[in-house]
């Protein structure tokens, strides 16, 4: 992906995002023809329209322009500022909700250090489990064997670690903003999923 034209990324961001070449043209408010050009790299555009196909895709400019290899802007996941996207489920809204946690509650190290360890098993539970499907080679997980005990081990540790965190005061409740709208879809998300599997139980 890092070698990747300009006009490669803009085509397959549109491809991504399910939109037709008219469409996109339309939403960007110029003709199918100039988009055309542009994604088939006949034709270079200026600064406004790059930073407006970035926000139409959601994308980073620098990543349009192939100085970086992610496509999520990562700066925009920290600045708090709720985005329409947000309400959506999706990898991007996920990880704007992660960073948006972890800004908040920089200046404790003990809830840092715990939301370390909570993000980097999120991550790994989807590799243990892309692994155990064998959609991603089992070297992926490094010196880690792929024994489902050892996995069940860690997430109930890491669960005993959370339960056991220092709690305040009841009388020192914090009142604040209203939670991010990438907070508050990650939170319904989770809240769903713990009903369903109660439900289950059932």
């Amino acid at each position: 992906m890092a070698s990747m034209t300009f006009s490669d990324r803009l085509t397959a961001q549109r491809k991504r995002k399910g939109v037709s070449q008219k469409q996109a043209a339309a939403d960007l408010g110029i003709s199918q023809a100039l988009l055309s050009h542009y994604e088939n790299g006949i034709r270079e555009p200026g600064l406004s329209f790059l930073v407006k196909a970035a926000d139409y895709y959601n994308v980073s400019c620098d990543y349009l322009l192939g100085h970086a290899a992610n496509v999520l802007r990562l700066n925009q996941a920290v600045d708090f500022e709720d985005l329409p996207e947000d309400a959506q489920l999706s990898r991007e809204t996920f990880i704007r909700a992660d960073l948006a946690i972890m800004n908040s509650i920089v200046e404790d190290e003990e809830m840092m250090d715990t939301l370390n360890k909570a993000s980097a098993l999120a991550g790994y539970m989807g590799l243990f489990a892309a692994v155990t499907k064998g959609l991603l080679p089992r070297s992926w997980l490094g010196s880690n064997s792929d024994n489902k005990a050892q996995f069940k081990f860690l997430l109930y540790t890491l669960a005993g670690d959370v339960h056991d965190l220092t709690s305040a005061p009841e009388e020192e409740e914090l009142i604040g903003t209203e939670a991010p709208l990438c907070v508050q879809t990650l939170c319904t998300y989770v809240n769903d999923l713990i009903n369903t599997r109660v439900a289950r139980l059932m």
